[in-house]
């Protein structure tokens, strides 16, 4: 039977998915920008303590969302991480962008811009990553649970 019940299952599902992302991504990110703004207050520029900060979690990331937020269960592939790595960069890339605005509108260093930048990063990953690493998988009827 498909129909309103299918979506509503399905709808569950990914708000469950969603939920988990921001969860592991809640940890995730509270590491990564302590690490940013300890290096903001060091010295480093916007630019190179981001980078920094968001490389020391790209490992971290892959390995929880992959078992944590996504939960899969296949072998880890070379082909799989090469996509996550692209979906990061992508993200990376939006989030460097509002660097860029925030910077550009004279907000050099300051705290609400990273937090935003990383808000925007963890949106445009968790769309790249459920579309284009860990794809949802179709909804088994009661009887194959």
């Amino acid at each position: 039977m498909s129909g309103p019940v299918d979506r509503a299952a399905l709808l569950g599902r990914e708000a469950a998915t969603l939920a988990r992302f921001v969860l592991v991504g809640l940890a995730n990110t509270a590491i990564g920008y302590g690490l940013i703004l300890g290096w903001l207050r060091l010295g480093l520029g916007d630019y190179a303590a981001n980078l920094a900060g968001f490389a020391m979690g790209l490992p971290i990331s892959y390995g929880l969302h992959r078992h944590l937020t996504f939960r899969a269960r296949h072998r880890a592939t070379l082909n799989e991480a090469l996509r996550y790595g692209t979906a990061f960069l992508i993200a990376y890339g939006a989030n460097l962008a509002v660097v860029a605005l925030g910077r550009g509108a004279g907000f050099e260093r300051s705290a609400l811009v990273q937090g935003l930048a990383i808000c925007t990063y963890a949106g445009v990953l968790f769309v790249l990553t459920r579309i284009t690493v860990f794809r949802a998988q179709p909804a088994r009827s009661l009887r194959e649970s």
